[in-house]
């Protein structure tokens, strides 16, 4: 039998690599299928190469590290282009991720077979020793030797952090660790915990990958759990467009249905699992393990959401098809590590499965309810009135906020191609992120350059930021600041479309200089947020400030309302692009004293150093 789904991630003091993602169907399930992870070994080498072409990479591999980063991850261009370190002398680390929301540094290696012959290939000893190696020197937080200068510039910044957790990500389509290579990792990672810091291992081999890939085409109704209650009685409710049913559940059958179907059901949960580390997974796993008949006592319980769901009073039964779990997500894979830990689990938890088919009601539902967890701050601003009111505002005008993370990803998969790319814009081209449409409004409009680079959670999650950014909020303003990022990254591309071949030099003719000159630029890989800030600043000097629009300023009333203010704007953007980059570089040479311009394009006291820099060229 040939399996389509399989997934692991390996943590300390395990054994063996944590199984999460058990068979769920065989490729004869899906229409007899069975070359599915050969087909797409072939499909993601076609994307690799427009990849390759579009973005001016060297290297194959730099193109599969930017296909898995956005289409696996989630990155943006620009956050990928900072990410990846890929090159000659980088200690096996192709990727770093500085993640200070979540407080964890993520180094990535990639490997993609240059021949389909090769994907029955192993992970080899060797290879893993060298990622491992290569951790070791980041996180000595001291550059060693021919390091190329991108690995250098994250290493200063992880020196410069204060994180102590990393994870190491390895992905390969190939058929996973060799046996040898397991060993040498789990006895590393042994080591490697007792230095302080705290690591865990997650693996992307050809299944996982295939499976991302695999899921992101299906269709959602494949899946049906069946769950018996263990008291008397099923709670029930009924509205117009909704059926609640209440049970109580064995705790062992949570874990075997999160076993069986752990790829499929949480879906339109905000978050997977946070691991066996997480204080909060922990006590539950404890509470299963040595206090279970209290466990729901103490546990929210969980809620599934399905599109059709029948019961069976007699047997105190229902039976839940296209199960989504909303809330529950770190309950439920607790349970399978404490089962495993502990063996059979008595005691029981409370289940709510809701009938509900409704789009939006769903996406409310996920969003209120993991309010009260910890999730990522920017979602849950998602559901808010002025959001949404921003939402409608931005469709009349051709565009589609995604307000949730894989949002565009779940509507993907039920909408034709011709009706996402309707929806969408071809290449996403219509679609707005929110996280970065606040970005984008709270530096331009706002002031917030700082925050929205450096700690963007702070913008989500701060009361004063927050009521600072929707106090004016609104389409058109989103819009124009969007509009400008756009540019500037654009012009950012440019520079290392460059680097990377220097016969693409187009950046040369916008900036003026010769191809000397542009090593002094460098600042301009990491530079996108406060160039947009920069850029602000120098509008208001250049035109007028935004609360100055239709007011008299010296006795003169320069910019009568916003369209013409944003007119005056578009009409002179590359201008005013230049004079930003001009004003960075200037402070740069300044206030540089040795530090990688990575660093400063990320410091709070340099940005404050070069708008007043840029104040006193107007005073």
């Amino acid at each position: 039998m040939i399996l389509l789904r399989s997934t692991y991630i390996f943590h300390l003091n395990i054994d063996e690599g944590v199984k999460i993602m058990k068979e769920e169907k065989t490729l004869s399930e899906i229409g007899g299928y069975t070359g599915l992870i050969n087909v797409y070994y072939n499909n993601i080498k076609e994307e690799i190469k427009m990849i390759k072409v579009d973005n001016e990479y060297q290297r194959d591999s730099h193109a599969f590290a930017h296909w898995f980063l956005f289409n696996i991850k989630g990155f943006n261009e620009q956050n990928i282009a900072e990410m990846i370190t890929d090159d000659f002398d980088d200690w096996s680390i192709d990727a770093v991720n500085i993640d200070e929301d979540n407080d964890v540094i993520e180094l990535y290696q990639f490997k993609m077979p240059s021949e389909e012959k090769n994907i029955n290939s192993e992970i080899q000893q060797g290879e893993i020793l060298k990622f491992l190696f290569g951790y070791k020197i980041c996180s000595s937080g001291k550059v060693q030797g021919k390091t190329n200068k991108n690995l250098a510039n994250k290493i200063i910044e992880i020196a410069e952090s204060e994180i102590f957790s990393y994870k190491l990500i390895y992905v390969s389509y190939t058929s996973g660790l060799g046996e040898h290579a397991r060993i040498a990792l789990e006895s590393e990672l042994e080591e490697i915990e007792a230095t302080g810091n705290q690591i865990s291992w997650e693996l992307y081999d050809k299944t996982r990958i295939t499976n991302y890939v695999y899921s992101s085409k299906r269709k959602t109704k494949d899946c049906e759990i069946v769950l018996n209650q263990v008291a008397t009685g099923l709670g029930y409710m009924a509205t117009d467009n909704s059926k609640s049913y209440s049970l109580y559940v064995s705790l062992d059958e949570m874990a075997r249905v999160c076993e069986d179907n752990n790829d499929i059901i949480f879906d339109e949960n905000v978050r997977l699992f946070n691991g066996i580390k997480n204080n909060y997974n922990k006590g539950i796993m404890d509470t299963a393990q040595n206090d279970a008949p209290n466990f729901h006592l103490y546990n929210n319980g969980i809620v599934i959401l399905s599109d059709q769901i029948n019961s069976n009073d007699a047997m105190k039964r229902v039976r839940i098809k296209n199960p989504r779990v909303v809330n529950g997500c770190q309950t439920m894979n607790s349970l399978v590590e404490a089962r495993k830990n502990k063996g059979k689990l008595e005691g029981f938890v409370q289940v709510k499965a809701i009938e509900i088919t409704d789009p939006s009601v769903r996406q409310n539902i996920s969003i209120y309810l993991n309010s009260q967890t910890e999730i990522k701050d920017s979602y849950l601003i998602s559901n808010l009135p002025i959001v949404m009111q921003l939402e409608d505002s931005l469709k009349e005008k051709g565009f589609f906020l995604e307000r949730q993370a894989n949002e565009i990803l779940n509507l993907k998969k039920v909408l034709s191609k011709k009706e996402a790319e309707e929806l969408f814009g071809k290449g996403n081209s219509k679609v707005i992120n929110l996280e970065l449409a606040i970005q984008c409004y709270a530096t331009f409009f706002e002031e917030l350059g700082p925050v929205a680079k450096l700690n963007k959670a702070k913008l989500f999650n701060n009361k004063n930021n927050l009521e600072k950014i929707f106090k004016k909020l609104n389409a058109e303003k989103v819009l124009l600041s969007y509009n400008v990022y756009s540019c500037i990254s654009d012009i950012v591309t440019m520079f290392r479309r460059y680097r990377r071949n220097n016969a693409k030099n187009e950046i040369l003719e916008f900036l003026e200089v010769n191809e000397e000159e542009i090593n002094d630029y460098i600042f301009m890989n990491t530079a996108d947020i406060f160039l947009l800030s920069a850029f602000s600043e120098i509008v208001r000097h250049e035109i007028c400030p935004f609360d100055k629009i239709g007011k008299e300023i010296n006795g003169d009333i320069k910019i009568n309302n916003f369209e013409e203010w944003e007119h005056e704007i578009k009409e002179s953007m590359d201008i005013y692009i230049k004079k930003a980059i001009s004003f960075m570089k200037d402070t740069m040479d300044k206030e540089a004293n040795g530090k990688p311009p990575a660093t400063l394009t990320k410091n709070a006291t340099f940005h404050r150093s070069m708008i007043l820099n840029i104040r006193e060229a107007y005073s």
